[in-house]
């Protein structure tokens, strides 16, 4: 399925970005603008707002704003709206660190040790690389989060509760684990080499030189220029909130940007502005035991993956009240990133970016299933859904899929309080997939929230039944859920 494009003015902010960037004025661009909107429709009205830019061959081709920064007192978002991008922080956090060793002032296989001569015995085998390639082992930092706290914690407490441990997760180097844990280490780490804070250290070496002025480090009591507020959205229900106990920690996700500032930094990492370009491309590999690699996985900051093999980085972000996504295709000169300021919700932001790549590039990168599926769900019903997923779903040139994106697609629905459709949806899993947990799994969560008791316990002993090691959690709960039922 082609989308119908239709031609369009596309207003840019000229104040924004330089004129050597912009397209020619009054050019007529060719998108799909009911598209566009239709993937931001939960951002439009007196809702929290998303942000988005699409970045192709060193322009800005859209640049576009739903919703409001700051609903209390009316303030729409535009695209110089400065969000909390949170985990997206940590491809700049891995640029600073890539730039000290530039200068010789670190190595990649600088160990803790080296630098806090106080760390315990264990930091002599956790290297520089293991921080950026979330290799540590290192201990998740909410374990250092005492009980009645409400001071909000910050880098330095996380490096001191490390301070009072005594051993990793796994040996160092040996497997990847997500840690948010490494990166707030590495704004330390920066810190004690430089002997500026973090944040000074940001503006001088990254945001200064790109003039991205519109971007900052989370400080307490320093004021954010244009910022967007946090909420969280429940149903119909928005509140205000923006900060939680672990949400001033900078290293892992403390910085404020906008699209249009992230413009600057998508074009400088084509450029040697901060670090020569076969420096900087070392953040773009995965790394595992044996060194860098040309699988998927993870390098400095990004997510790695191929398609046709074509490399792709990307990575997400969540923190209380806002999510993130970018997206990054090097080699077709196509990037967008999507800020928001509400809760993330699950796959819906990176669906939404690759939608935009995927349009973009006339469908020479895959459309997500979801985001076609889900329009036709709210505006031809279930049944009809349905029908296109099964005309879609093998269609891999166009579209991609699989059964655990059909999966997560269907407890979204659950999610949202749209139980029959994740029904059909989970009896789809279970006839295509039927030695699958998912289908399983859906439909016994969904029997247990109607009262179903038998049947729910019958599909939780399937869910059992057909999950692997690599599901041991779905058997975990599914125990536990046959237990209460039981009881």
């Amino acid at each position: 399925m082609k989308y119908l494009q239709i031609s369009v003015i596309l207003f840019l902010f000229a104040s924004c970005y330089s004129s050597k960037n912009m397209r020619k004025e009054n050019k007529e661009l060719d998108y799909d603008k009911a598209f566009i909107d239709y993937l931001f429709k939960e951002y439009t009205g007196e809702r929290p707002s998303a942000s988005f830019i699409v970045i192709q061959d060193g322009a800005v081709r859209l640049a576009k704003s739903y919703g409001y920064a700051d609903i209390a007192n009316g303030q729409l978002a535009t695209p110089t709206t400065n969000y909390r991008i949170a985990s997206v922080t940590k491809q700049f956090t891995a640029a600073a660190i890539m730039l000290l060793i530039h200068q010789g002032k670190l190595s990649y296989e600088t160990k803790l040790t080296d630098v806090f001569s106080e760390f315990p015995e264990y930091g002599k085998t956790i290297s520089i690389r293991h921080l950026l390639t979330h290799r540590s082992g290192l201990i998740k930092y909410n374990r250092f989060i005492q009980e009645g706290r409400t001071e909000q914690m910050l880098d330095k407490d996380v490096l001191n509760g490390l301070l009072t441990t005594d051993s990793t997760y796994f040996q160092p180097g040996t497997k990847y684990a997500y840690s948010n844990t490494g990166y707030a280490v590495l704004a330390q780490i920066i810190e004690k080499i430089t002997g500026m804070s973090f944040s000074a250290y940001m503006n001088q070496e990254i945001f200064r030189p790109l003039n991205m002025t519109n971007s900052i480090i989370l400080e307490k009591d320093k004021p954010i220029q244009n910022r967007a507020y946090g909420y969280i959205v429940k149903d119909t229900v928005i509140t205000a909130k923006d900060q939680s106990i672990s949400s001033a920690i900078q290293g892992d996700g403390g910085i404020y940007s906008s699209v249009l500032d992230y413009f600057k930094w998508d074009q400088a990492l084509y450029s040697d502005q901060i670090l020569p370009q076969a420096e900087l491309d070392k953040a773009f590999y995965h790394y595992d035991e044996e060194g860098k690699s040309d699988e998927k996985g993870y390098g400095f900051g990004w997510r790695v993956s191929y398609y046709n093999g074509i490399k792709i980085l990307e990575h997400g972000g969540s923190s209380t009240g806002f999510g993130s996504y970018v997206i990054r295709i090097p080699s077709e000169n196509i990037s967008v990133a999507i800020f928001t300021n509400r809760n993330k919700r699950g796959q819906q932001l990176a669906n939404r970016a690759k939608a935009l790549i995927s349009h973009f590039i006339n469908g020479k990168f895959q459309m997500p299933f979801e985001v076609v599926v889900e329009k036709e769900i709210a505006e031809n019903g279930i049944e009809n859904g349905i029908k296109l997923l099964n005309t879609i779903k093998t269609d891999s040139v166009n579209y991609s899929f699989t059964k655990g994106s059909l999966f997560n697609f269907a407890i979204s629905y659950i999610n949202n309080n749209q139980s029959p459709n994740a029904l059909k949806l989970f009896e789809q899993l279970v006839v295509d997939y039927p030695t699958y947990f998912g289908g399983y799994y859906g439909i016994a969560i969904i029997s247990k929230k109607q009262g179903s008791k038998q049947k729910a316990i019958d599909y939780f002993n399937k869910t059992i039944a057909y999950s692997s090691a690599i599901e041991k959690w779905a058997i975990d709960h599914s125990n536990k859920m046959i237990q209460e039922l039981n009881e």
